[in-house]
């Protein structure tokens, strides 16, 4: 096997085994420093993946090196950049010992990265695990904390029931088809044998996949885990993992279901839909800003399978784009969600009151990322949900673009109650909020790249388009 194709994923493996052998190593007064050899080691493998690296198939079928996978490897990395920065503003909260923290964050960037490639069910499911068991630790990794002890739980329990429905469709896919690659799933779909096995098998893997983008109906994990669950955790939750499910979605749909494309099409359509009013809905009544950014990831799920159910070309690059401006967006406002907690003395809406009088520069921050969030012009956050909507008219799907639009306004609204917040009621308190330096600077980059990405798109949509091609 050319290992090659495996360079970036090798890279990360063999820095697992540098934080490990570094934490049981050094002091534990310089222990401190393994944030930074974590962050160097993403930044090695951020060169590496952004190389030119040979494309195509490994000899086993398992696993491939393409355009889709070349875009979204430096993104789950550049997530793990930002989630080790907001460890270190999150300090004060974590354990003593970040070593074991870092070794679970790098096995679950690898199970995305190989998500990323999948062309198997089998690797499917086993990058899948590999993401979601670290998370699982990750979740409940504040063991003095009832709430990210019960999180952890949470998230243990329901996503045991998602591994076990993937596993089945799984089986039964490979009863009815003899084989578990993409490519022998695609010729047997396109030779007009849809058996009941087939069509049970294919509804049980997307409802595991349905479990990692927290769609309708297997969102009820999500908003207790986000409220229990350390900060700098559910910023990966939002971002690398949603992600590495939407990616894999699309591989699946896009590689193997292909000809069964007006079968799942209304499925996800029903879905999508479901989904956007639950979790905008859901969203409204939230005073916990965790818990809010919870149900407006499901929201943000809803417009993902909006994207996938047009099942064109053209709303699979929407979807990269929707990602790629989520992705800046959510982070920016998990970075200062990471480093204002401490200060603020909590995540409730009410400890952000009067933020723009304790930390204007931090609250105009808060400001622009929570309405690219939204969808407001001429943000990223707009153009990836504008491109989304347009898919779904281009395909003659009125209504569903239409639905999609009232929930714009819908998010705009409890958004805007955190701006309100922000500028609007008294400050508790009327000393200054203090960031770390290597914290406002990300969030500087963040800002910008929302900036940029929604004024200058071109460039990034001509890379996706470059990358998608199914």
């Amino acid at each position: 096997m050319d290992l090659s194709l495996l360079r970036v994923e090798l890279c990360v493996a063999v820095w697992i085994f540098v934080l490990l052998a570094a934490d049981v190593f050094l002091a534990p007064a310089k222990k401190e420093g393994l944030s930074w050899l974590a962050l160097a080691g993403i930044g090695i493998a951020l060169v590496v993946s952004l190389q030119p690296l040979p494309i195509g198939p490994a000899p086993t079928g398992l696993f491939a090196l393409d355009g889709v996978s070349h875009y979204f490897k430096p993104l789950f990395l550049a997530t793990a950049a930002a989630v080790i920065l907001m460890t270190q503003a999150f300090r004060p909260q974590m354990p003593q010992h970040p070593g074991p923290f870092y070794v679970l964050l790098f096995t679950s960037v690898l199970g995305a990265l190989i998500l990323s490639s999948i062309q198997d069910l089998i690797l499917l499911f086993l990058g899948l695990e590999l993401l979601t068991f670290s998370l699982y630790i990750m979740a409940a990794y504040l063991k003095t904390d009832g709430r990210s002890v019960e999180a952890g739980m949470k998230y243990l329990i329901l996503g045991s029931v998602s591994s076990a429905l993937l596993v089945y469709g799984i089986a039964l896919l490979y009863g009815a088809v003899g084989d578990t690659s993409f490519a022998a799933i695609r010729a047997f779909l396109a030779s007009g044998e849809l058996t009941l096995a087939a069509q049970t098998g294919i509804l049980l893997v997307l409802a595991g996949l349905g479990f990692k983008l927290a769609a309708v109906p297997f969102q009820l994990w999500l908003p207790d885990v986000y409220e229990g669950a350390p900060a700098p955790v559910v910023a990966f939750l939002a971002v690398g993992s949603k992600m590495a499910g939407a990616v894999a979605l699309m591989r699946l749909l896009f590689l193997a279901l292909a000809p069964i494309q007006p079968w799942w099409s209304p499925i996800l359509a029903s879905l999508s839909v479901l989904t956007l009013l639950y979790g905008n809905l859901g969203a409204l009544g939230q005073r916990n800003l965790k818990r809010l950014l919870g149900y407006s990831s499901i929201g943000h799920a809803g417009y993902l399978l909006m994207g996938f159910a047009v099942g064109t070309l053209d709303s699979a690059r929407a979807v990269a784009f929707y990602l790629l401006a989520y992705l800046v967006s959510t982070l920016a406002v998990f970075l200062i969600v990471c480093a204002a907690t401490d200060e603020l003395g909590g995540d409730d809406l009410d400890h952000y009151a009067g933020l723009s009088r304790r930390s204007p520069g931090l609250a105009a921050a808060f400001f622009i990322a929570l309405l690219s969030l939204a969808g407001v012009p001429p943000l990223a956050g707009f153009v990836g949900k504008l491109l989304v909507l347009m898919s779904a008219v281009a395909a003659d799907r009125l209504w569903l673009a239409g639905i999609g639009a009232v929930n714009v306004a819908i998010s705009l609204y409890y958004y805007l109650m955190v701006v309100k917040r922000m500028y609007v009621d008294a400050p508790p308190s009327p000393s200054p909020v203090r960031v770390p330096a290597a914290s406002l600077l990300a969030l500087g980059a963040l800002i910008l790249l929302i900036l940029g990405i929604g004024i200058c798109q071109a460039p990034f949509l001509s890379r996706i388009n470059l990358a998608l091609i199914f």
